[in-house]
Formats: structure tokens, sequence, C-alpha cells
């Protein structure tokens, strides 16, 4: 049952506007946490903190079969081959994807002479540097909060949005300051993309072509967005271009995991702040041609039906805080 939620913009806290990114000092970042729980009216003290894949490194690797004991020297030797930091500086974990779950990625080589084939399996390689959690621990132990757990923001999402639906699905994360692309295949994630250009730069970019404040024009973003309307045309084909470019990048990597595995993707998922681009997942189902919708992570816990609209409205901004949340309580 959902006791409570809340968000806060973090822009005034950095000294900038509604809407913008911000990167915050402990103290700043602390008294931002302060309020959103007073403002929330937070009680539990534990908390499950999810990290930004952009500070986080995952990856798919092959490996021969062998013993769990053999995989734990194994997997330390050959993470050196793609952790470009020194395996002392991270928190390094891995799961082996169950046999039938790694269709068409290699899990299968020719033996050199000897024309029988040989096992590989696939595991699932994550790391997350030293000085992240430091950070994390710090600033929630300053808000007198105790660390249960990390996990990085991708698998806390995929927990939220997929549920039980085992086909391939890309994950578009509109964020403020950056943009995710991952795919889930088999609810596993199989492969996370981030670029640093998100939803603000939409924004910026309406501010200065209306002659705006940044204010205003996010208000027009979420309201107008890609509107039809001959009213709305110099907004729209404002946008566009931009948007173009960040599903440009999206497209990579729907082609690139096809072309490894020999899946396509059979819909997609949008969510993050910037999903709430009015017309977004129209746009997103004509570039790619298929389903695609704004994921409702708060379908995942029960709630008072007078709250639906409000959180209906703010859910795509939830999808990592409850899928979190979701971890906390399987523990």
């Amino acid at each position: 049952m959902l006791e409570t939620y809340g968000e806060l913009a973090l822009g005034p806290y950095g000294g900038s506007q509604v809407g913008r990114a911000a990167r915050l000092v402990e103290a700043k970042a602390k008294e931002a946490l302060t309020d959103l729980m007073t403002e929330a009216g937070t009680k539990a003290k534990d908390a499950v903190v999810g990290i930004p894949v952009r500070s986080s490194f995952i990856t798919v690797i092959e490996m021969p079969v062998m013993s769990e004991s053999e995989l734990a020297d194994a997997i330390k030797f050959e993470a050196r081959r793609y952790i470009p930091v020194p395996l002392s500086e991270v928190v390094l974990d891995w799961w082996v994807i169950p046999e039938g779950f790694a269709q068409n990625t290699g899990a299968e080589e020719e033996s050199e002479g000897l024309g029988k084939k040989k096992k590989f399996m696939s595991v699932l390689l994550v790391a997350i540097h030293n000085e992240v959690i430091d950070k994390y621990r710090s600033l929630l132990t300053a808000a007198g909060l105790k660390v249960s757990s990390f996990e990085i923001e991708i698998f806390s999402a995929v927990r939220a949005l997929v549920g039980n639906d085992l086909s391939p699905i890309l994950l578009l994360d509109f964020g403020a300051a950056s943009t995710k692309v991952s795919v889930v295949d088999y609810g596993i994630v199989r492969m996370v993309y981030a670029y640093e250009r998100g939803s603000q730069e939409i924004t910026e970019v309406l501010s200065g072509s209306l002659g705006i404040d940044f204010a205003r024009a996010e208000e027009i973003k979420r309201s107008v967005g890609l509107s039809e309307k001959p009213e709305h045309q110099e907004i729209k084909t404002t946008i566009e271009p931009l948007l173009d470019h960040a599903l440009s990048e999206a497209n990579r990597v729907f082609v690139d995991y096809r072309r490894k595995t020999g899946r396509s993707v059979s819909r997609v998922i949008i969510y993050g702040g910037g999903s709430q681009l009015k017309g977004l997942a129209e746009k997103v189902a004509e570039r790619f041609g298929l389903e695609a919708s704004v994921g409702q992570p708060f379908s995942r816990v029960e709630y008072p039906a007078l709250v639906q609209p409000a959180v209906r409205e703010v859910g795509p901004s939830f999808a990592t805080a409850i899928g979190l949340a979701l971890r906390g309580l399987s523990r």
C-alpha cells in the first residue's frame, strides 16, 4: 500500500529555475532531501538508494561454462578487460543469465579443429565506483537515514515498469539533463546507453525561439508539445529536430540489439520527467512502428482512488523510486 510520495525541483537549490537539472554540493543536497521528507511526511528511516547509470557500468559478457567457485575468480580477471578503472576502485557484481534467456548471443561456439560445440554462458556484469557509494551514504546519513542497499536505477525502473513481460522491450528514460536507452529481454537488462542531452534542452530552445522565460517554455512544452493544431506549428517545428536526435540515438540501440541477438523489440515504454511532453508517445510509436506507452509505475502498488489523477500525471517520474521501494519490500 502506498503510504506517501513526493518530489521537488532541484533547480532552485542550485540557484536555477524549476525544470533545470542541478548538481548540488552535499549541504544543498541534504537540504533538498530533508525538505522533501518533511513535505511528504516520510516516517521511514531505512532507504534503498538508486545509483545513476552515468555513475555505473553495465554490460553482458560471454564466459565458458564453469562452476560458481571458478566463476568468481574468472569474473574478476575478465572484468579488467571491460571496466576502465582498477577493480579496487569499484564494487563489482554479476549474475549468470539462465540458459535459454541468452539466445543468439554467442552462447555456442565451434571448438577449433574438433568441430564440436563448446558451451558458453552469458553473464551480466555491473560495477559502481566506491566514491559514488561513499558520497550517497554520507548524504543519507547526514539526512538521518540508514542505507539498506544500493541499486543501479535501470534495474529499479525495470521492476516498476516491465512486470512479467518476457519479450524484448525498449525503455526510454527522458531526464532533464540526459537520456537513457535500455533493452530489456526476458525481464533482464541486456543493453544500456546514455547520452548527456535531455528534455531541458528542448525547454531552452523553446525559450529562445519564442522569446519567453524558461518557466513559461517548460509549461508550453508539457501542455502544447507536439500538438498538430495550426496555431502550434511553430512550437512543434522547434521541438521535433531535438526529439528526432534523441530518437535516432535510441534507434541505434534498437537496431544493434536486433543485429546481435536476432530478436526484435516488441514495444517501447517511456518514462522520466521529460516523458510528460505532450504527444511524445505518439511520436515514438510513429518513429519505431511499435506500440509506445508512457510508463505507470504506480500500477504496481495500491493507493486511494482519490489520488489516481495525481499519480497518473506524475507517475513516469517515479519509476526508479517505485522500483526501489518494491525492492525494499522484498528484502
